[in-house]
């Protein structure tokens, strides 16, 4: 009964809610009471999930439930605190953004906004730049059309830490009437300067940034195929190559064009071969020796190499191993340099860094703890970073801001390509290299998916029986240390050792030649599997330890 009352409310309330009456009657009616199970949950620095009516959907209502939370957090902080909002190429992004705008304003929160789309490294740049005391993205990276979320970022132009994240999330939960809450409206915000919208100049600081970091893109006969995928890097990429005197490009037309549909791709996804089939005709057209693909907030980017009529797919590991090379190749009058990754990144780029002498440090899962470490190092004045980066596609170089930065790599690869090409090489033959020397690291990844409140429990078992009783070897492979993240302790010969990183739901197995990491996703019903080993034929060892866990 309470549910069909909660229902019946919401219901009431659908002509200001930004959900059209015509698309809420097309949904099933197990698809609309969806909306009505539970609250959307705040994670580890924001939320995300779909458009619809109900308080477990995104709308205006449980938009301006995040902003109310957020707008008391920093109330209880300071007494004249300011935020700076963007906003994606999604669906009801923009709109989002002015009810977010009119409930901060209200509660005297400074709030600059911008007046068209924009990515989330300008985001992260304009926080610090500003030197606001939070960001808001309204985004939902590269997740199907139907959805999009908010993600909060810190004065320091990072995501929101954790302990900062649970205060937020307490203010959204002390919340009851979503339907009471206050706010001004954005014209009479903007009259009283409560609301301000941004000029050009902040974007042209990051992207004069961006020129200093890369510095120059060597002239070459390097061909580049370039798709944002309907996302936000279309103008920003390419004013920032013309800028560099790059113009041999070609952006596919198809997918330059903002569509929070993404029309023309199955997966906006640059992780995902498919994303990149439209830039693989205008390749085969031109004979393009270089695709590059940016996930629709242009955080995240994939590359495909076309070398004598063939594709060549690499995958995130790869990516980052290979800029990792390139940045200590260019950085070697810098002293007491250090590079950060993910502790399910493969040790390549460990490999690479000791050998080069820059220290590496690993870090849990999320860019913002890359952001934490670089922080610690210009405090200490110990390092100077150089570069990090996760498996999942996410690259940093320049340290002008906090989170995965497409927009800056983009022109750090394509200089790379460039240079190789003048020396008659590519890519390809430079991942070779790097394998031949450092070893043949191959990853794998396998994303299961266990939904409800049994597949919630499934999961747990999982991972509680793995930790009963540690496996001697796994697929043949022996276990010669287990890393449990959640007790924080390294297990080996008998002996334990403390991790010196927060907890966190993650078991790693490790092998002579290799690991495996076991990792829940606190955001979707998931369970993952990461395997990085130094062999030559990783696809049936992979599936054999996949087996292992998943039979």
């Amino acid at each position: 009964m309470e549910h069909l009352t909660n229902q019946s409310t919401w219901e009431a309330h659908i002509d200001d809610s930004l959900i059209s009456i015509e698309a809420y009657e097309k949904l099933s009616e197990q698809d609309k009471q969806e909306g009505y199970v539970g609250n959307l949950s705040f994670g580890t620095a924001g939320i995300r999930g779909k458009i619809g009516l109900g308080p477990n959907r995104l709308n205006k209502y449980t938009v301006q439930k995040v902003a109310t939370g957020l707008a008391q957090y920093l109330i209880e902080l300071k007494a004249e605190p300011s935020v700076v909002i963007a906003y994606d190429t999604r669906h009801f992004s923009p709109e989002f953004c002015d009810a977010i705008a009119e409930v901060l304003g209200h509660h005297n929160v400074k709030t600059y906004i911008f007046d068209r789309y924009h990515t989330t490294p300008e985001l992260s740049f304009a926080v610090r730049h500003l030197k606001t005391d939070a960001g808001v993205m309204i985004t939902a990276s590269h997740n199907p059309p139907e959805y999009n979320g908010i993600k909060i970022y810190g004065p320091d132009g990072g995501q929101l830490a954790l302990e900062a994240s649970q205060k937020v999330s307490a203010f959204i939960d002390d919340i009851d009437d979503v339907f009471a809450l206050n706010s001004t409206s954005k014209a009479e915000l903007l009259a009283h300067s409560r609301i301000e919208y941004l000029d050009d100049s902040i974007i042209n600081a990051y992207k004069s940034e961006v020129i200093s970091l890369v510095e120059d893109i060597p002239a070459s006969d390097l061909k580049v195929v370039f798709t944002s995928l309907h996302g936000t890097s279309v103008p920003i990429i390419p004013e920032l190559l013309d800028a560099l005197n790059f113009t041999q490009y070609e952006v596919v037309k198809e997918q330059a064009i903002p569509d929070g549909d993404f029309t023309s791709v199955k997966s906006a996804n640059p992780e995902d071969h498919d994303a990149f089939d439209l830039a693989v005709n205008y390749a085969k057209a031109s004979n393009a020796d270089l695709l590059i693909a940016t996930d629709p907030d242009a955080d995240r980017m994939g590359i495909v190499a076309y070398v004598d009529g063939k594709f060549h797919y690499f995958n995130g590991n790869q990516i980052g191993a290979l800029l990792l090379h390139y940045r200590i190749q260019s950085t070697k009058t810098t002293e007491n340099r250090a590079a950060v990754k993910s502790i399910v990144t493969s040790d390549l780029g460990r490999k690479i860094a000791e050998a080069n002498n820059v220290k590496m440090f690993d870090v849990l899962t999320g860019f913002k703890f890359i952001a934490e470490k670089i922080a610690q190092f210009e405090s200490s004045l110990a390092y100077n970073y150089i570069f990090g980066y996760e498996e999942s596609y996410g690259y940093m170089a320049g340290p002008f801001v906090r989170d995965k930065d497409a927009v800056q790599i983009v022109p750090l690869i394509i200089k790379l390509a460039s240079e190789l090409k003048n020396e008659q090489r590519t890519i390809v033959d430079q991942m070779n290299d790097i394998y031949s020397k450092y070893g043949h690291y191959q990853e794998k990844l396998f994303s299961h998916t266990f939904e409800g409140q049994e597949g919630k429990a499934h999961i747990e078992k999982i991972m509680s029986e793995s930790r009963a009783q540690f496996p001697s070897e796994i697929a043949g492979q022996k276990v010669i240390r287990v890393d449990d993240y959640l007790a924080q302790t390294s297990y080996a010969d008998g002996s334990e050792t403390k991790i010196e990183l927060p907890k966190a739901d993650v078991l790693k197995f490790h092998f002579e030649n290799g690991w495996i990491a076991l990792r829940p996703s606190g955001t979707e019903p998931k369970i993952k599997l990461y395997i990085s080993m130094i062999t030559d034929d990783i696809a049936s060892l992979a599936e054999e330890m996949n087996q292992a866990f998943f039979n």
